[in-house]
C-alpha cells in the first residue's frame, strides 16, 4: 500500500477497522519483552504504548502511569484550536500579536515587536518547530481549562496542559509544580492520536489538518528518524531536563501509533548522547523493523551530522 493511500486511512477505513484492542500476537509478545527490557534499563522511569492500527493489537509498559508531557501536550492544544474554529468561536485567520513577555524559543521569541501572526501561523509554529512563545499565545487565547475540558470529554482525564490556570483551579496549579508544562500517560496520548487518525477527535477536515501539521515536524530525529524517509510520520516530541518523549502515527505498510515517555532521568545532558534520547531511538527502530520486516531500515552512516539543532539562534 502506498503512502498516499495510507494517508486516507482516517476517512476511508473508519467503518472497516474494529476499534477494540486484540490480544497481542507471538511476534508482538516478543517485541513487548524486548521493549520492556529497554525501558527497565533506563536510569529513570520509562513507558510506552504501541497500537497496531490494522489489527488493534496493543502492547505497553507503564502505559497507565502519568509522565511529564513536555511539548507533546501541544497536540491537545492544537486540537482545541481546530475545534474552536469548527464551532465558530475563532477563525483560522484571526490574529494575535507577539507578546511583550516571551518564552525562550528559537523562532517567535525573535520576532519584531508588533508582529501579528494569525491562528494558522501560531498553531503551526507551536507544533512543527515546538515554539514555546507560540504555545503560550495559543494556550492563553483558547483558555487552559477549555483545552483540558475538551480532553476530558474525549476520555483523557490524565492529559492536561498545566500553564496559566485560573487561581480557582488549585489541582491544575499543583500538578504544574509536579509535571511542568503538561502531563499525560502513554496510553492516553496514544488514544488521542488514534482519535485524530480515525477522524473522531474533530471533523474529517479538522483531523486531516492536524495530521498534515504533525507531518511537518522539524524535530524528526527520534521516531521520525527511525523510519524510511518515504514513510509519512505524523509526530510530536517533547523534552525537559528530566524527561524525553515522542509520539507518532506511522503510516507504513503496517501502520501503527507509538508513544514513548521517560521521567526522572539521571542523564539530563542536552546532547545526542542523552540516554533517554537513545532509548527512544532504539525502541522506535525495533518497532518499525518488527512490524515492517519487508522494509527494514536503520539510519545511514553520517546521519548524526544532520540532526535538528534548533537553527542555532540564541
Amino acid at each position: 500500500m502506498g503512502m498516499r493511500e495510507g494517508y486516507r486511512f482516517p476517512a476511508m477505513l473508519l467503518s472497516a477497522i474494529a476499534l477494540v484492542s486484540l490480544g497481542a500476537s507471538p511476534k508482538l509478545n516478543d517485541l513487548d519483552r524486548r521493549l520492556d527490557n529497554l525501558c527497565d534499563r533506563l536510569k529513570g522511569r520509562m513507558g510506552y504504548c504501541l497500537k497496531v492500527l490494522n489489527t488493534g493489537e496493543t502492547i505497553g509498559h507503564r502505559e497507565d502511569e502519568r509522565f511529564p508531557s513536555a511539548s507533546t501536550i501541544k497536540t491537545g492544544v492544537m486540537l482545541e484550536a481546530i475545534r474552536q474554529v469548527e464551532e465558530g468561536k475563532l477563525k483560522w485567520t484571526d490574529k494575535k500579536p507577539v507578546p511583550a513577555t516571551r518564552e525562550a524559543s528559537m523562532w517567535s521569541y525573535h520576532f519584531k515587536d508588533g508582529t501579528t501572526p494569525n491562528l494558522d501561523g501560531w498553531v503551526n509554529l507551536m507544533v512543527t518547530v515546538s515554539d514555546n512563545t507560540a504555545t503560550m499565545v495559543v494556550r492563553d487565547w483558547l483558555g487552559t481549562m477549555n483545552v483540558n475540558r475538551r480532553l476530558e470529554q474525549l476520555g483523557l482525564p490524565n492529559t492536561k496542559i498545566l500553564g496559566n490556570a485560573p487561581e480557582s483551579e488549585k489541582l491544575v496549579r499543583r500538578l504544574r509544580t509536579q509535571f511542568g508544562m503538561g502531563m499525560t500517560t502513554p496510553k492516553e496520548m496514544n488514544r488521542l492520536l488514534e482519535l485524530i487518525y480515525r477522524g473522531q477527535a474533530a471533523s474529517t477536515a479538522g483531523c486531516e489538518k492536524m495530521i498534515r501539521i504533525l507531518s511537518h515536524q522539524y524535530w524528526d530525529d527520534w521516531i521520525g528518524g527511525s523510519v524510511p524517509p518515504g514513510i509519512l510520520c505524523a509526530s510530536k516530541s517533547g523534552a525537559i531536563n528530566r524527561s524525553r518523549s515522542d509520539t507518532a502515527i506511522v503510516f507504513g505498510p503496517n501502520p501503527y501509533i507509538l508513544t514513548i515517555y521517560t521521567d526522572s532521568q539521571k542523564d539530563q545532558r542536552w546532547t545526542s548522547e542523552n540516554e533517554g534520547d537513545n532509548a527512544i531511538i532504539r525502541i522506535a527502530g525495533l518497532v518499525w523493523n518488527t512490524l515492517n520486516p519487508k522494509m527494514p531500515y536503520s539510519p545511514p552512516a553520517g546521519y548524526e551530522k544532520f540532526v535538528p539543532t534548533g537553527g542555532g539562534v540564541e
